[in-house]
């Protein structure tokens, strides 16, 4: 980086330094114009001055709120994601335990049902148990030749 580069960062702070500066100047204006006025001795040109300063420092309130505002825009639909993906986290979270208490439950009915079944019925019983039990796939258990 060259002494002539400046980062993104370097350009706001001075962006942000220079309007600092700008608005500490401005103020300061306003508190001598201001004694003027309490004096009684505020000439055309300061009341031009004094004018110009509170314009713009209504222009700079009014880009402040406006920004704040849309900030503000900006986290309020940031939490409501955020909440829709809590919800969603926990109905995904309820939908799993359901599944695992099927699962659980197949699981032992297959294991119960394999000794009640005659001849080589039991090799289906144990490829359901298996595929319960996450011993096999999907596709492996269907691949497996029945009796």
């Amino acid at each position: 980086m060259t002494a002539r580069t400046r980062t993104r960062d370097d350009s706001r702070r001075g962006r942000i330094a220079a309007r600092a500066s700008e608005r500490d100047a401005r103020r300061d204006r306003f508190r001598l114009l201001l004694a003027c006025v309490e004096r009684g001795a505020l000439s055309p040109g300061e009341f031009a001055q004094l004018r110009d300063d509170i314009g713009a420092e209504i222009a700079e309130h009014e880009t402040c709120r406006r920004s704040a505002g849309g900030q503000q825009a900006a986290a309020m639909r940031l939490h409501k994601r955020i909440e829709a993906a809590e919800q969603a986290i926990v109905e995904t979270e309820a939908e799993r335990d359901e599944q695992a208490e099927r699962l659980a439950a197949a699981t032992k009915l297959a294991g119960a049902l394999g000794s009640y079944l005659p001849g080589d019925g039991w090799h289906l019983v144990e490829t359901v148990r298996r595929l319960c039990e996450g011993e096999l796939t999907p596709e492996q258990a269907l691949a497996e030749p029945v009796h």
